[in-house]
């Protein structure tokens, strides 16, 4: 596991800008359709946990929304870039680096609501998934919200189709496209040590903790991710009336795997 980390951390301190342009350039319906989605459940106020919170995207939205941000990443190089990118835009966050799976920094019932938005998908053993969940839900408030994040099994063939269609040659690919056509979850060295799942398995993995209720599931891409490359090249008022029409698909069963990334929004007992 140690060596998994070290991997890990390697390669997010090599390029932190790589996931802040990802979201700024490339994928800005992802944060659109997860932000809107959020905000259903955010109240004035709260206060937040952004756990794998990477270069600062969603602490530094809601900060400049008023609320109180904590950001803690494996990631030193994405701190550091976290801070650098609050300064410029002119809001204060707590960036800290740690381990999603402790969080003995901070007592229980700290925060009003808590992003589980990265550790998900690179912890690569479900003992270690739900050791993250269990500490997200410890330092959450009663009545608090559970943002958590998961890739999806699906999502690889998305990529696949829309970046490189050569990749079903790959001899090195033929055991992650038998997986994907089983509809099976499973771990990976992809981009970094990954863990990709199935609908049924994200939301099973939830369901297994006590004191914790699903509010709702969505893809955080909707029905958009397969027209990334399209959509990048029209104008802005065509992409927006797109991402605005697919708010009307993310929380639909039938279409949860036209998304790379799944969000499962869950409510602490109080």
């Amino acid at each position: 596991m140690r060596e998994e980390q070290e991997t890990i951390r390697e390669h997010y301190d090599t390029n932190p800008r790589k996931e802040w342009d990802r979201l700024q350039k490339r994928f800005p319906h992802e944060k659109y359709i997860t932000t809107h989605m959020m905000d259903r459940y955010i109240r004035p106020g709260d206060t937040i946990l952004d756990i794998g919170g990477g270069p600062g995207h969603y602490s530094i939205h809601y900060a400049r929304k008023g609320h109180a941000m904590t950001l803690l990443d494996l990631s030193g190089g994405n701190v550091r870039f976290a801070k650098q990118k609050a300064r410029q835009y002119g809001v204060r966050i707590a960036a800290m680096q740690g381990d999603a799976r402790d969080l003995s920094r901070f007592p229980d019932d700290s925060f009003d609501t808590v992003f589980l938005m990265g550790p998900l998908y690179h912890l690569m053993n479900e003992e270690n998934r739900l050791q993250a969940i269990q500490e997200a839900k410890r330092v959450l408030k009663p009545g608090g919200t559970l943002f958590s994040s998961f890739i999806l099994m699906f999502g690889g063939v998305i990529y696949g189709l829309r970046e490189l269609p050569e990749l079903i040659h790959s001899p090195e690919e033929q055991e992650y496209f038998e997986i994907a056509a089983k509809d099976e979850s499973a771990s990976f060295e992809a981009f970094t040590f990954a863990y990709l799942t199935t609908v049924r398995d994200a939301e099973n993995l939830l369901a297994s903790i006590p004191g914790l209720e699903t509010e709702t599931v969505f893809g955080q891409e909707s029905i958009l991710a397969p027209y990334t490359n399209v959509l990048s090249r029209k104008p802005k008022k065509v992409r927006e009336a797109w991402y605005e029409y697919a708010l009307r698909y993310c929380e639909k069963k039938d279409y949860l795997t036209h998304s790379e990334h799944l969000m499962i929004v869950s409510r602490k007992e109080a």
